[in-house]
């Protein structure tokens, strides 16, 4: 007697899902054994997953092919795995991609030593890896100019991290800047935002800790492998931040050593995470105002900077960005909320409760006062859609119908499955 999967029902959380035991050709037996798989669905998707990202770690760990070339090979070919069985011919069609790249490309996927070695050390450093076609990817990345393909992750993400602060500064930071990075991270931790910095020295360093300190949320990304954390004085703060909860990022292969080039590239995920950045103590050439740069203009997120006192030099880059008008004066904690629109008005009316968590599923809080562009989405959405659909259906902007969606799924309004959207009923 064999079992044919028969799904009668399976919720989102895949818990209720049986197969009945039938006959291979008649009808069902007059006694029907049903037996839970939802395990072995887990199982499947596990599996799934994982060939997904083995198959974009592939890609990644080949040379010449960066997250650009990769980029173009998906939107040709559709999956990672595709790319891999494509002929020479399939592959030297890709802008970018020439007939000796395309062979060179080929041949480095048919030897497995790289990509064993790399499963290995992500194996022995507790590490997971996620494709940017995997389902806890985060949105908000995906949807800036160059999201990593792949990302290495130590600890975890979650659906809070949607609601995540950028917090930015100088590595050689003043007494000043330390505590104003300790008060700004500490008090956006308690009204519930994830705190995400780069794990350097000085305002990271300081960011990271005040989160910790208020056992709020905090994601650390760091421009080297992590097999190879950097700097190594911060090794007991990224083991603390993955206890805590949260998570220690890279784009980069394990044992990357921390190269400059690495830390512009790393600070697009920085901002690409993020609702908002915050910069604390920025001398004029500092780092932290690519960072802010890259939130203003290239992702359309909101930029803000505390002042300092008005001789320093290591504030006079903050100074000089709201001077210039793109970013925002900021004193307080509360301040960082009404400057993140609607996403700030939510905390704001849930940090007086006792329960964050509890808060935010509030139906209430979730379906009432929609923008015009929210309610115009949720009234075109019929069934399942993409962003094209949605896009073609009202008429609006794709940043507009991205930052709209984020906020009728953070509002329960809307649900998210395989890159479409659907009315949650």
């Amino acid at each position: 007697m064999n079992k044919r999967a028969c799904f009668i029902e399976a919720f989102p959380s895949r818990k209720l899902v049986f197969i009945l035991s039938t006959n291979e050709t008649g009808p069902p037996s007059s006694s029907i054994t049903i037996t839970p798989v939802c395990e072995k669905v887990d199982r499947l998707c596990e599996q799934m997953e994982q060939s997904s990202s083995h198959a974009m770690l592939q890609l990644t760990l080949t040379p010449g092919l960066g997250p650009t070339l990769i980029r173009r090979c998906l939107e040709a070919m559709g999956s990672a795995e595709q790319i891999l069985a494509a002929t020479p011919q399939q592959l030297a069609a890709i802008p970018g991609i020439s007939a000796n790249k395309a062979g060179k490309f080929i041949a480095s996927w048919q030897d497995p030593t790289a990509l064993q070695t790399e499963l290995a050390l992500v194996e022995e450093h507790g590490v997971e890896l996620l494709s940017i076609a995997d389902e806890r990817y985060p949105q908000s990345l995906k949807w800036i100019n160059d999201p990593p393909p792949l990302l290495y992750v130590r600890g975890k993400l979650t659906e809070e991290d949607a609601l995540g602060l950028a917090i930015v500064g100088a590595r050689k930071c003043t007494r000043y800047g330390r505590e104003m990075a300790d008060r700004f991270a500490a008090g956006c931790s308690q009204l519930g935002l994830t705190i995400i910095s780069g794990g350097a020295y000085g305002i990271d360093t300081a960011s990271h800790a005040a989160a910790l300190r208020v056992k709020g949320r905090t994601i650390a990304v760091i421009g080297s492998g992590l097999a190879r954390p950097y700097p190594q004085p911060n090794i007991q703060l990224f083991d603390d931040i993955v206890a805590s909860g949260g998570a220690v990022i890279s784009e980069l292969p394990m044992t990357t050593s921390p190269r400059p080039e690495n830390f512009p590239a790393r600070n697009r995920i920085i901002s690409g995470l993020s609702l908002g950045t915050l910069v604390i103590e920025a001398a004029n050439r500092s780092g932290a105002l690519i960072t802010a740069r890259l939130a203003a203009e290239d992702h359309g997120r909101e930029v803000m900077a505390v002042p300092g006192p008005v001789d320093s030099a290591m504030s006079a880059g903050c100074h000089r960005i709201i001077r210039e008008g793109w970013a925002s004066l900021v004193t307080s904690p509360t301040e960082v909320l009404e400057n993140l629109g609607e996403a700030g008005q939510l905390l704001q009316a849930n940090a007086g409760t006792e329960s964050k968590e509890q808060s935010i599923e509030q139906p209430s809080l979730f379906t009432a006062n929609l923008t015009d562009s929210q309610v115009r989405i949720v009234e075109k959405l019929e069934g399942e859609m993409d962003l094209n659909a949605i896009a073609r259906a009202t008429g609006l902007p794709m940043h507009t119908i991205q930052a709209d969606l984020t906020m009728l799924e953070i509002r329960g309004v809307v649900s998210r499955q395989a890159g479409k959207y659907a009315k949650k009923r």
